[in-house]
């Protein structure tokens, strides 16, 4: 849902769900660094080197130096049951009270990554790992990262989800990781227009939720090849989505939810949204529940013009405030 691991609602459900195949193929056009141009696949190539270097920065200085490092001035952190960190220093004090690191080394892993066609957003999804003692390697989360190129060319972190969880996502037999289904048409617009797109995209989304039920809409807004980092090893590909999102019909929880924030690639083809949820249901007692919750999508626009979400995640907020 709009959330990957906070609350009972609807985590309990998903997280004994396994995963299902993804088909995938990617575009090979060309994108501006402001003084020369590059392929696509070295642009992906470039965000998976960012995603990289960030998790060895902060396997050698800590999670807080390596957001520091690496976040844009503005960037926005979502982490359970809090609101939102926003902007860098933000996100460094945070982490330097609760860092990621508390029980030994940490890194990080993507499982997928992509870019827009003209290069400036792209986005990973991955899992994250602690190093104990110098001997013993666990999963200890997973993420998804929004990324914004500079004008100097570098990649830097815009959005970041990251959760706790026990187990990594395990992607499925012939699973491409640095390629999706053929994108629609890059078009030139500016980036604000495009994002409204994208965000009436998710208002729609959050509307279908609403009237027919969360199952019924994360399968009708899922693109082909989407990545969710839920359940016991990851939700790969569309078909995975609606099997794993089929039992959450409208009389067992109501969720709901407006984007705030955003961004969007000049070339039409890829955005992601940041806004506020709320889901109601009942708990184990049959009791009425509410769950605040903050969330990231990732939007690409497919060959059909429609525009899908390629991954979703989120965590719990203390209140509606936010995110």
């Amino acid at each position: 849902m709009k959330r990957m691991f906070a609350g009972a609602l609807v985590v309990a459900a998903l997280g004994t769900l396994g995963c299902g195949g993804a088909k995938a193929s990617g575009p090979g056009a060309e994108a501006g660094t402001g003084t020369a141009r590059q392929s696509v696949e070295d642009l992906r190539a470039g965000l998976r080197a960012a995603d990289q270097a960030m998790s060895d920065a902060a396997e050698k200085s800590g999670s807080a130096q390596a957001f520091a490092d690496f976040v844009a001035d503005d960037a926005v952190l979502l982490v359970d049951g809090v609101y939102a960190q926003k902007g860098k220093e933000a996100i460094r004090a945070w982490l330097a009270a609760h860092p990621l690191e508390a029980e030994g080394k940490v890194r990080w892993t993507p499982v997928r990554w992509d870019v827009s066609a003209d290069g400036t957003l792209g986005y990973s999804v991955g899992n994250a790992s602690v190093e104990s003692g110098g001997t013993s390697v666990r999963p200890s989360g997973r993420y998804i990262t929004a990324w914004k190129r500079q004008p100097d060319g570098q990649w830097r972190v815009a959005v970041a989800v990251r959760n706790d969880s026990k187990t990594a996502m395990t992607p499925p037999a012939g699973f491409t990781p640095s390629s999706t289904e053929p994108a629609a048409e890059p078009r030139a617009l500016p980036p604000a227009q495009v994002l409204e797109e994208a965000k009436a995209a998710d208002r729609a989304f959050s509307a279908q939720s609403t009237s027919e039920g969360m199952g019924k809409a994360f399968t009708a807004y899922a693109a082909q090849d989407a990545v969710m980092p839920l359940g016991a090893g990851g939700i790969f590909g569309h078909d995975a989505v609606a099997k794993a999102y089929a039992p959450f019909t409208l009389d067992k929880i109501d969720l709901r939810w407006d984007p705030v924030l955003g961004d969007a690639a000049g070339s039409g083809d890829l955005a992601y949204t940041v806004g506020r949820a709320i889901a109601t249901g009942k708990d184990e007692k049959g009791q009425p529940e509410v769950d605040h919750v903050k969330y990231l999508t990732v939007w690409r626009r497919q060959a059909d013009g429609q525009w899908r979400y390629v991954t979703d995640g989120g965590n719990s907020s203390p209140g509606p405030q936010g995110p």
